[in-house]
C-alpha cells in the first residue's frame, strides 16, 4: 500500500472506519482507500442526491484477500453486518422472502480501469427469488429477465463456464463474486493495463455491494448516462441517452440504441428536470465536466456514479476556457487540462466551401482538407512532392510498398477499402485526410486533376477549394488559453509541447542482436516492402548493427540491386526482378498446403487486429482519437497485448514454415516492450517499425509465399 493509502486508511480508521465501510455519506472517506466508485457513491449521498444504499469493502479487505487466498472471517462479519443494514434500509430481505434485495459486486480502483476487472449484477437471484420478484411486481417477464441477465453474467464473469451451475445459495453467490473480483485485479488484462499505464500493482481494488434498482422493471424504467456539458462540443447543455427497459452497461455497450435524453423531458418530465438538477450540483463539486449513470425505475431517478468525463478535442478547449471563466478553475489548472493535439486539431480548417457535384465519394477515412495534383504511382508522388509540389495519390488500394508516396502526399483517396483498411489505417498515422471505397473508376476520373479532397465529408472536389476558416469563437478560446500560457496563439501548441516534454518517460530499449551477415533475400525483400528506407530502419527490421546494413546496402547499390536516395534505399528495376526470381526461388522450397494453413490463420487475426488500430486512430467514424483520453487508449492498448499474447502460436508456426518470416517475432516483441513502456507512438507509427508497420510487412511476406498478390486479396476482402 502507499505512503498516502496508509495516511488515509489512519484517518478513516479513525473515524471509525473499519474493513467493510456503509457508505452513507457521513463519514469523509478517502478515495486512495475505497477506490473512485465508492467515493463517488458516498460523496453523492453526502450531498444529498437520490443514491441506491452501498457499502464498500476496502482496499485494505484486497490486501488482506491477497496475502490469505480467502477472504477473511473479519471482513465475512463486516460482509454480514452490512448486508443487514442495507436490509433495514430497503425493507428487503437478501435473496429471500416476499420482496427479496438483489445487489450489484463492483470493483473500485483507485485509478480507473475500465473494463479491467469483474462486476456481477442482480447477485442474489435464484428460482424462489424470481417467482417473489414476479409476484411483487405483477411482471413475469421482468423476473425472467433479471434472472437470465444474472446467471449469464455469474457464469462468464465468476464460474468462467458459460454452462456452469449457478448456486442457489445467495451467500455462497455473494463470497464467490467478492473473491472474483478481488482475483480479477490480477486478470492478465488487468496487469497488462497496468504495466501499460505505469501503474503499480500494489494499489489494489476495493469492492462495493449495491442495492439494485431496476432499469428493465416496466415502462416507466430505464437506464442512462448523462453529461453535465456537451462532450463534443463542450457548450453547457446537457448531452446524453438513455434506454427503456435497459440495464447495467446496456447503454454504453453499443448492443442496443439508445434514445436522445430530450425525450425522457417529455416522457418524465420530474425525472428530467431532477437530473439537470443533479448534474449542475456534480458539475460545481467536481469542477469539471461529469459523465453520470443513472437508473430509472418505476420513474423514481436513481444516481449510480458520477466521473470527470472524456470530451473531444473542441470540448476540452471550450470547457476549459469556460470554466476558467466561470471561476470553477484557475488558468494553471485551463491549462493543464488541454494537450498540444488538441490545440491543433481544433485550429484545423474541417471542412471547405462547395458547389455542385463531387468528382467522387466515399467513406471518410480520417477527416482534414487538402489540395494538389492526383497522382496514381507512389514514386512520381514522392519526386513531385521533394520538388515542392501538392500532389494527392490516389490508388486502387494502397499496401506498404506505397507507404513513401502516402507520405509524400497531402492526402490519400482508394477505390477499395473501409475504415479499417490500410491506407485508412495509415493515414490516421501520419496525419493526411482520406477518402476509401471511391469506386474501381476512381484512378481514371481523378489522375493528373487538380482536386481537394475532405476526409471529413468523405468527398473530392474539382480544383482548389478554400477551407471554411476556423469559427471565431475556436480562436477566441485559444487565444484565451495562450494569454494564460504568455504566448500567442499559434505558439500555444509549441508551448504546451515544451512544458509536456519535461515529463516525458525516457525509455532505454536493449540494442538488436548482432549479425556477422545479412541474407540478400531478407534485405532486398525489406527494401520491397517499405519502398524506400534509411538504414537504420532495416537494421530494426533484420535485427542487424546499422553500420553492417549501410555496408551491406552499399553492395547492393554496387551491384546495381538499389539506388541511393537521400531519405533511403530504393529498389532498382533490374532489383525488383532479381528480387522476384529470389522469391519465386523460396516459395519453391515451402510447402504449400502450410504456407496456405498458417496464411488463413493469420488472416483470422487480421481483421480484429485492424479493428483494434481503428480504434485506436478514430474513436468513431466522425472523431479522431486525440489520445487525451487515457482510459479510452488503455483498454484498446489491452486488446492489442491480447491479440500480440494469442498470435504467439501462430507466429511460431509460420517461423517454422518460413525461416526467413522468424524474425517477425522478434520485431513484434520489440514494438509491444516499447508500447509496454509508454511509448505509444510504437502502435501505429508508419515511419518507425511499429506493431502496425511489422503486421503488415509480415502480411505483405505471407501473401507473397502463397503466390497471391495484393490485388488479388484486396478483391477477395482479405487486404486492402
Amino acid at each position: 500500500m502507499t505512503a498516502g493509502a496508509e495516511l488515509a486508511e489512519r484517518n478513516d480508521e479513525a473515524a471509525g472506519a473499519g474493513p467493510v465501510v456503509e457508505l452513507d455519506g457521513a463519514c469523509s472517506l478517502s478515495r486512495e482507500r475505497i477506490g473512485g466508485k465508492a467515493w463517488s457513491v458516498n460523496r453523492m449521498r453526502a450531498l444529498g442526491l437520490p443514491v441506491p444504499p452501498a457499502f464498500v469493502i476496502t482496499i485494505e479487505g484486497w490486501a488482506d484477500f491477497s496475502a490469505h487466498g480467502e477472504i477473511g472471517e473479519d471482513v465475512w462479519h463486516g460482509v454480514e453486518a452490512a448486508i443487514a443494514a442495507l436490509e433495514h434500509g430497503t425493507g428487503r430481505s437478501f435473496g429471500a422472502g416476499a420482496r427479496p434485495l438483489l445487489v450489484s459486486v463492483r470493483s473500485g480502483a483507485v485509478v480507473s480501469m475500465p473494463g479491467m476487472m469483474d462486476t456481477v449484477l442482480n447477485l442474489g437471484m435464484n428460482d424462489a427469488v424470481a417467482r417473489a420478484l414476479a409476484a411483487e411486481t405483477g411482471n413475469p417477464g421482468y423476473a425472467v429477465d433479471t434472472r437470465e441477465r444474472f446467471r449469464t453474467q455469474y457464469r462468464e464473469t465468476v464460474l468462467g463456464d458459460p454452462a456452469g451451475v449457478v448456486p442457489e445459495d445467495p451467500w455462497e453467490q455473494l463470497r464467490a463474486a467478492i473473491s472474483a473480483v478481488f482475483r480479477s485485479w490480477d486478470s492478465p488484462r488487468a496487469q497488462t493495463y497496468r504495466r501499460n499505464r505505469g501503474l503499480s500493482g500494489t494499489l489494489g481494488t476495493a469492492v462495493t455491494v449495491q442495492a439494485m434498482v431496476f432499469g428493465n422493471l416496466d415502462e416507466r424504467s430505464g437506464t442512462g448516462v448523462l453529461f453535465s456539458r456537451n462532450p463534443n462540443t463542450g457548450e453547457r447543455s446537457l448531452f446524453g441517452e438513455w434506454l427503456v427497459g435497459g440495464q447495467g452497461e446496456d447503454v454504453v455497450s453499443g448492443r442496443t440504441t439508445p434514445r436522445p435524453l430530450d425525450e425522457l423531458a417529455t416522457v418524465l418530465p420530474e425525472v428530467h428536470a431532477q437530473l439537470v438538477t443533479a448534474a449542475d450540483l456534480l458539475e460545481r463539486d467536481g469542477r469539471d465536466i461529469q459523465d453520470i449513470e443513472f437508473t430509472v425505475e418505476s420513474g423514481v431517478l436513481w444516481l449510480l456514479q458520477s466521473r470527470a468525463a472524456k470530451r473531444s478535442a473542441r470540448a476540452a478547449v471550450r470547457a476549459a476556457v469556460a470554466m476558467a471563466e466561470e471561476g470553477l478553475i484557475g488558468a494553471e489548472e485551463a491549462l493543464n487540462r488541454v494537450t498540444a493535439e488538441q490545440v491543433r486539431t481544433v485550429l484545423r480548417p474541417a471542412t471547405g466551401e462547395y458547389s455542385g457535384t463531387p468528382l467522387a465519394r466515399g467513406e471518410s477515412a480520417c477527416p482534414g482538407l487538402a489540395s494538389g495534383v492526383a497522382v496514381s504511382d507512389p514514386h512520381e508522388a514522392e519526386r513531385r512532392a521533394e520538388a515542392g509540389e501538392d500532389v494527392i495519390l490516389v490508388r486502387p488500394t494502397t499496401s506498404p510498398d506505397d507507404l513513401h508516396g502516402m507520405i509524400a502526399a497531402r492526402a490519400i483517396v482508394t477505390g477499395l477499402g473501409g475504415a479499417t483498411s490500410h491506407a485508412a489505417l495509415v493515414s490516421r498515422e501520419i496525419g493526411r485526410p482520406c477518402v476509401v471505397g471511391c469506386g474501381p473508376g476512381v484512378v481514371a476520373t481523378l489522375a493528373g486533376r487538380v482536386v481537394t479532397v475532405d476526409g471529413g465529408a468523405g468527398t473530392v472536389w474539382p480544383g482548389r477549394v478554400e477551407g471554411k476558416p476556423v469559427d471565431a469563437s475556436t480562436l477566441a478560446d485559444v487565444g484565451r488559453l495562450a494569454e494564460c500560457a504568455g504566448t500567442d496563439r499559434d505558439g500555444l501548441a509549441a508551448w504546451l509541447d515544451a512544458r509536456a516534454s519535461e515529463d516525458a518517460p525516457k525509455v532505454d530499449v536493449a540494442p538488436p542482436a548482432t549479425v556477422t551477415e545479412i541474407p540478400e533475400l531478407d534485405l532486398l525483400r525489406l527494401i520491397g516492402i517499405k519502398g524506400r528506407a534509411a538504414h537504420d530502419a532495416l537494421a530494426a527490421g533484420v535485427g542487424a548493427p546499422t553500420e553492417i546494413v549501410a555496408a551491406r546496402c552499399a553492395e547492393l547499390v554496387a551491384g546495381g540491386w538499389c539506388a541511393a536516395t537521400p531519405i533511403g534505399v530504393r529498389l532498382t528495376p533490374e532489383g525488383r526482378q532479381h528480387l522476384h526470381g529470389l522469391l519465386a526461388t523460396e516459395r519453391r522450397t515451402v510447402d504449400r498446403a502450410a504456407i496456405a494453413s498458417v496464411y488463413a490463420e493469420f488472416c483470422d487475426f487480421n481483421g480484429v487486429f485492424k479493428e483494434i488500430v481503428t480504434a485506436w486512430q478514430m474513436k468513431d467514424p466522425a472523431t479522431v482519437n486525440d489520445h487525451a483520453d487515457a482510459d479510452y487508449d488503455g483498454a484498446v492498448l489491452t486488446r492489442l497485448t491480447d491479440l500480440h499474447r494469442a498470435a504467439q502460436p501462430l507466429l511460431r508456426r509460420i517461423g517454422v514454415v518460413a525461416p526467413r518470416l522468424a524474425r517477425y517475432s522478434d520485431r513484434f516483441a520489440q514494438a509491444i516492450e516499447r508500447i509496454a513502456a509508454g511509448d505509444h507512438a510504437w502502435v501505429a507509427r508508419p515511419v518507425l517499425d511499429s506493431y502496425h508497420t511489422v503486421w503488415f510487412e509480415l502480411h505483405e511476406d505471407l501473401i507473397g509465399l502463397c503466390g497471391l498478390s495484393r490485388a488479388d486479396e484486396a478483391a477477395a476482402g482479405r487486404a486492402h
